[in-house]
């Protein structure tokens, strides 16, 4: 008996320092206690065998190996839901510090753009600045030389003035003139009458009057010419009044003109001088606007960098999170072998029950399966076929296979068994190496409803199972394995599972699905 004791005793106590020795020894202190002190007992017992106290022969005799061995696999249990529960939350810690790694990822990416954008914005606000002052500069001359304009036509209108005034005074003399030759007119008509009765009265005189004659005859030529010129010199007045009537009003039409374009400068040089005060208030606005960008690219200025720190720093604590989640699974995976090594005892806890359940059940299929092909009820390849269809219309997806159907009349005789006599038994089922559940318990096998929930929880069968426990179950291929894994729900379950062997070859795994017993 004794000999049959000591090899788990040094397998559990080796097992036990390496997986807490070192830094994972801060994972857990409660495990750490735990496991302290159940190496301590197992420690403390095996040197009592080796050095012997005086009744020891007495004390092994009564010594129940069995219980030893019980407690041993009632702490490892809990090492177990311990490492499933640390398990649970560093997977749940992982995937959010995942999703924080992509919005940090994500924010670095959008705070470069920032960056690179402020940046441009700059850029844009001093080409849009010395646009703007060019432009002021522009609206300044601008408004200079319309100043300029507004005094030159001032200048020329007050010429035009001048030149109205002149121009009217000299129609003023012209028409005078006209009436001076006017007068003149009729001086050289009275006179011509005068030289003419003085011709006739000559006449009469005889010759007496001869003198007289000549006298008035030249009066008389004198005369005609001076009407001569005064009609030439009327002649020339007229064109001098005509001429300058037509001046007056061209220039009365300039001057119009001039006063329109007078107010026409006017009315721009009141509009290019709003414009002018306007874009100084650009000015203004885009020499504060350049400021604040200018500001606001300072202390932006290393954002970018600082949040690709946070990033890389999410990245390492992201990954020192499944260096532990590793441990945790290390650890989870060693209480797996503790489980094998105490199935020497004779133990009666919950687990054993199932162990012995699941084997029983796995070489049950196995024969089932086995006699199925002999009798010709289904070929072997058919049996071990790989290539899953799609069933079309199923969310979550499931698939069908050469063998279902026959799995659906074989197995439902004893799976459905095993939930009726133990109701901790959550499911139990075979199931393929690739983790593929051909038939499942009936509870699990509803009708799909087209709600996503409600065929996730109860619509199972048909379904590959490849999380790290499903696909485990199938593939394993040592005598048994019990894995402890958290659901959603929050509920701590054990799966253990046998291979199933058919004429030797593994065809998959039965696996038993349970709750953890606290």
């Amino acid at each position: 008996m004794l000999t049959m004791f000591l090899p788990p005793v040094l397998v559990l106590i080796s097992i036990l320092v390496i997986m807490f020795g070192g830094q994972f020894l801060q994972i857990d202190y409660q495990i750490n206690s735990l496991v302290s002190a159940v190496v301590a007992g197992c420690i403390s017992f095996f040197m009592a065998k080796l050095h012997g106290r005086p009744d020891d022969n007495q004390q092994v005799e009564s010594v129940n190996y069995n219980q030893y061995g019980e407690n041993i696999a009632a702490s490892t249990s809990r090492i177990a839901i311990g490492g499933a529960n640390v398990s649970h939350f560093t997977d749940k810690l992982t995937s959010m510090f995942k999703r924080q790694v992509e919005h940090t990822q994500q924010i670095a990416g959008r705070v470069e753009v920032l960056e690179n954008g402020n940046q441009e914005l700059l850029n844009a606000a001093q080409h849009a600045q010395k646009s703007i002052e060019q432009s002021d500069k522009e609206t300044n001359r601008s408004n200079e030389l319309l100043q300029e304009a507004m005094q030159q036509q001032t200048s020329l209108n007050e010429q035009i003035s001048v030149s109205t005034e002149s121009l009217g005074n000299l129609k003023i003399k012209a028409d005078s003139i006209g009436h001076i030759v006017t007068t003149i007119n009729q001086l050289a008509d009275q006179t011509n009458m005068l030289a003419l009765n003085a011709a006739i009265e000559a006449a009469r005189a005889g010759e007496q009057g001869r003198g007289f004659a000549v006298v008035a005859d030249e009066v008389r030529e004198l005369a005609k010419k001076t009407t001569d010129a005064t009609r030439s010199i009327e002649t020339v007045l007229e064109e001098i009044s005509f001429a300058t009537g037509d001046s007056v009003k061209a220039i009365d039409a300039v001057s119009v003109s001039g006063q329109k374009m007078a107010n026409l400068v006017k009315e721009t040089s009141a509009v290019v001088s709003k414009s002018s005060h306007s874009a100084y208030e650009a000015k203004a606005a885009m020499e504060q606007v350049h400021r604040t960008v200018k500001e606001h690219n300072e202390t932006n200025q290393g954002i970018s960098q600082n949040v690709r720190d946070l990033y890389g720093s999410t990245q390492e604590l992201e990954d020192d999170l499944a260096e532990v989640s590793k441990k945790v699974l290390n650890l989870c995976n060693q209480t797996e072998d503790i489980f094998r090594q105490l199935q020497v005892f004779s133990l009666e806890n919950r687990n054993s029950v199932i162990r012995d359940i699941a084997l029983q059940a796995a070489e049950n299929v196995g024969d089932l399966f086995a006699d199925a092909i002999v009798s010709g009820q289904i070929a072997e390849h058919a049996l071990f076929d790989s290539q899953y269809k799609e069933v079309p219309n199923t969310n979550p997806q499931k698939y069908t296979t050469l063998f279902d159907k026959f799995t659906d009349q074989v197995l439902p005789t004893i799976q459905e068994s095993i939930l009726q006599g133990h109701p901790y038994i959550i499911y139990a089922g075979a199931v393929d190496r690739k983790g593929y559940f051909p038939t499942h318990n009936k509870k699990f096998s509803k009708a799909m409803t087209g709600n996503y929930d409600q065929d996730l929880a109860n619509s199972r069968t048909k379904r590959i199972f490849d999380d790290y426990t499903g696909a485990r179950c199938g593939s394993n291929t040592q005598s048994f394995l019990l894995q402890t894994y958290k659901r959603d729900t929050g509920e701590v379950m054990h799966d253990l599972s046998a291979p199933i062997y058919v004429n030797g070859k593994h065809w998959g795994g039965f696996r038993i699905g349970y709750q953890a017993q606290q």
